[in-house]
Formats: structure tokens, sequence, C-alpha cells
């Protein structure tokens, strides 16, 4: 089995890169980077640059196009694309947001996973992975290194590098550190001795997901 990722930016895709090897045992071979792919040296950028990065109306873009989703799951063996998209940006891509409230995540998740649906106009629900993060995937790295509810920051990833540095931790937002910070997300013991999954809903969704869909 192979798993494909179209996410915002590399480090976001380190995080889920960490989730996905933890709760499949995939090889890092098997989840395979659609967009943004993977570094390229100069030549190649030349010709694939439009390749090399992401944004949420990339992500738009891509699944109304869907020329890398269905290209990838059209391959046998390739059952799976995660598509990854912050939140914070929700406004702009045409999600309101609902009320706060006890369910504010849970709501504003749903919301996104509808309007995903509606930019792919065909129901590919159980091939797509929703990696929807309330309100960046920082937020999801936030549990491990504070250990509380990590979904009412507004700015989670200027609030991590705040932490991070009182740690004396490099907080730069690339692929390698992402995934040496996102690390214990690949760690059923870790996850379980700190109650990850408790500290923020969008996180625990993710993970029901993959847990529903992919294992057997």
């Amino acid at each position: 089995m192979r798993i494909g990722i179209i996410s915002e930016g590399h480090a976001d895709r380190a995080v889920i890169e960490n989730i996905l090897r933890g709760l499949t045992n995939l090889d890092s071979s098997d989840i395979i980077a659609l967009r943004p792919i993977y570094n390229l040296d100069e030549t190649d950028k030349a010709h694939r640059s439009a390749l090399t990065f992401s944004t949420w109306s990339v992500i738009k873009e891509e699944c109304e196009e869907r020329e890398l989703i269905d290209g990838f799951l059209s391959v046998e063996d390739q059952d799976f694309v995660v598509i990854h998209i912050d939140t914070a940006e929700a406004d702009q891509y045409g999600v309101k947001r609902p009320a706060k409230s006890s369910t504010y995540c849970h709501d504003l998740r749903s919301l996104v996973v509808d309007e995903i649906n509606s930019w792919l106009k065909e129901d590919l629900s159980d091939q797509i992975l929703y990696a929807i993060a309330i309100e960046e995937i920082d937020a999801w790295i936030l549990t491990i290194y504070e250990k509380r509810d990590s979904t009412s920051s507004i700015s989670p990833k200027e609030k991590l590098s705040r932490i991070l540095a009182r740690k004396d931790i490099n907080s730069t937002s690339d692929y390698d550190n992402y995934l040496k910070l996102s690390k214990p997300l690949s760690k059923d013991r870790e996850i379980k001795k700190d109650k990850l999954l408790d500290y923020n809903s969008s996180l625990n969704a993710f993970f029901e997901e993959v847990k529903i869909k992919v294992i057997p």
C-alpha cells in the first residue's frame, strides 16, 4: 500500500508522515509527496517549479482539477490520498466559521471536509484522508511540548515558536525540523503515555480517520 500527500507545505507533510508511519507501519518510501514535491535540484526546478510549493489555493486547485489525485489513485496499491489544509484561512476559501462552542472544532472540521468534497465534485471520501488542522498544524505539535489543550490558540505557530525557544529547541518551520519535532506522533507508546490526542480534537480526528479507513 502507498499513500499520497497533498499538503500546504513541506513541514506540514513531515507531521503527517510521522502520524502515518506510526499508525500504518508503512516505510517512508510508501508515503508519497504529491504536492509540494520533495526539494529538487536546480535543473529539475527549472522544469517543475510549480510543483515545489503549495498554499490553500493550490490545494483547492488540485482538488478541482484532480490530475494528481486521480493519477495517483489509478495505480494499483496506491489506495489513499491525504489532503491537508489549515483552518486559519477558512474564511478565504469559503468556509464560514461556526459559533465558538464545545463542538467548535468538530463543526469547523466538518464544514471544511464538506468544502473539500465540493471541490472534488465526486464522492472520493473512501480514498481521501482529511488532515484538517485547527487552526494550524503547529497546534498538533504543541500537544507534545505544552501538554495542554492546543485548539484554543489563535496563532499556534507563534506559540510553538515561543515555547520551543524557552526550551532552547530549534523551531525552524521546514521538513527536517518538523519531522524531528513531531516524532512522538509516530510512537504509540508516547502518544498514550502523554495522552497527546486528548489535547487537540482535530489531531485526534485525523488519527481516528486513518484507523477506520486504512488499518484493516
